[in-house]
């Protein structure tokens, strides 16, 4: 049987599949970075797995939004291969101080049904700014109609409402805690959600369209932007305007990708890693810059001193790093699925992109170089009790990253590497998609994971 395997969308890759470059960058040892890492199981988990969610932070408190409760869904070419019952209707509170959990269904939340469906999807995009959560897009259900299909919904949510709502238990609605609206625009899954200040517009960057259901060899229309626009909030009404239309670049045909918020000389940006699929269904390897303002740069793929990302190519619970003494920024991938990967101490590569547990991290020095390392740490060696028992469980696609409370960051939430001098518990690795093999056989081959890691920091 042909491998298969579950992110959002399923492609089977062909052996002579084309990446974006056919060379890649050199991974090189950790020795030279000014720390190392450990990745430690939590005292305690999520209530249920949850793969491809939102998520926001409220007083320490993380808020699980949206997001799918299995992993790998089936590859029929008839059917749902993303079935309803397996979009996540619940929202979960979760403590990590206490070790605790809340949750409440959105069933019954005083919501119609299509706004339900809007807060159930897969991988949508999401911001916070303040105690405002903001989702967009992702791909789910329409109830009405029972087709699939990716929303063009924006929904404002007010953390503190809504987690008063999850520790109620009456019957009182949600909708005191939500707001909508809608644009063509946001028709997006599998991008990224990013905005600096209110003086610069939301980006929406890259990511897909996809209507329908999905099938084998199926595919989305792909923004291959970084689309901008402005959220007209008078506290009653809600609207979307436009900033300008962006420019459509091929090398941005991009989705399911890490984005992380940078410094550059003490500057913020954005820098968009990787991702998928290329033309040829391989992988994207050189960076995008973007600023605040949308504007976005890529170096040549032909150059011979560009960076060609070799490892941690899906999206995985990415974090970033800035030291102002040094002006070096730190990137961080803990796992997730990666066309390059160590084997025996050997750099090997496989292009149907297996599940790894390996972690890298993506030096910029303060000339814009890149240079990517791979830290001696990798997730806990945990052993499959469900499919394929007594298998290392493979962690990471599709996870997210949560910072501890008491950790120091700049106002684009990139950690302050000079503050932290001693090893220090910088944040925690929450749920994803865990897989018992590499490269899957079949849908019970992997699973939306309950796990939360722990991350610490060790300077040298």
């Amino acid at each position: 049987m042909k491998r298969v395997w579950n992110l959002v969308w399923l492609i089977v890759l062909p052996l002579m599949a084309q990446n974006q470059t056919e060379t890649l960058s050199p991974v090189l040892s950790e020795a030279s970075l000014p720390f190392t890492l450990e990745i430690a199981q939590a005292p305690f988990q999520l209530p249920k797995g949850l793969q491809s969610y939102a998520s926001g932070v409220y007083k320490g408190k993380w808020i699980l939004i949206a997001g799918r409760t299995n992993g790998l869904h089936d590859f029929a070419n008839v059917g749902n291969n993303f079935p309803p019952q397996f979009q996540n209707t619940t929202i979960y509170v979760i403590d990590p101080v206490l070790g605790a959990s809340m949750s409440r269904t959105l069933v019954n939340a005083g919501l119609s049904q299509a706004e339900i469906d809007t807060l159930s999807v897969t991988s949508p995009e999401f911001c916070q700014k303040g105690h405002t959560l903001y989702i967009v897009g992702g791909y789910g259900i329409n109830t009405t109609t029972g087709q699939m299909e990716t929303k063009s919904t924006l929904t404002v949510v007010h953390l503190k409402k809504l987690i008063k709502w999850v520790q109620n238990g009456s019957k009182s609605t949600l909708r005191k805690a939500i707001r909508q609206t809608s644009h063509p625009l946001l028709q997006v899954t599998g991008g990224t959600l990013f905005r600096f200040s209110s003086h610069d517009p939301f980006l929406l960057i890259m990511g897909q369209n996809f209507a329908n259901l999905y099938v084998g060899a199926s595919n989305g229309v792909y923004t291959q932007q970084v689309r901008r626009f402005w959220l007209n909030d008078d506290r009653k009404h809600l609207s979307i305007t436009p900033k300008a239309i962006s420019a459509i670049f091929p090398d941005y045909r991009r989705r399911d990708l890490n984005v992380v918020p940078i410094l550059r000389r003490n500057q913020p940006a954005y820098v968009a890693l990787a991702g998928v699929f290329t033309l040829d269904t391989g992988v994207w390897t050189v960076p995008v810059t973007i600023l605040p303002d949308g504007s976005s740069t890529q170096p040549d793929p032909e150059a011979s001193d560009t960076f060609k990302q070799a490892m941690n190519h899906y999206e995985c619970p990415a974090f970033g790093l800035y030291s102002t003494r040094s002006k070096n920024m730190y990137i961080v991938l803990p796992g997730g699925i990666s066309y390059g990967f160590f084997s025996g101490g050997t750099f090997q590569t496989d292009a149907e992109i297996p599940f790894i547990n390996q972690v890298t991290t993506i030096k910029i020095d303060k000339q814009d170089r890149y240079t990517q390392y791979l830290m001696h740490t990798e997730y806990p060696l945990i052993a499959s009790t469900g499919s394929n028992p007594g298998n290392t469980l493979l962690f990471g696609a599709e996870a997210q990253f949560f910072l501890h409370a008491d950790i120091a960051t700049f106002a684009n939430n990139v950690i302050r590497l000079d503050k932290i001098t001693k090893p220090t518990v910088i944040g925690y690795l929450v749920g994803g998609i865990m897989s018992t093999l590499p490269n899957t056989n079949t849908f019970t081959d992997s699973t939306a994971s309950p796990y939360i890691f722990t991350v610490k920091l060790i300077p040298k």
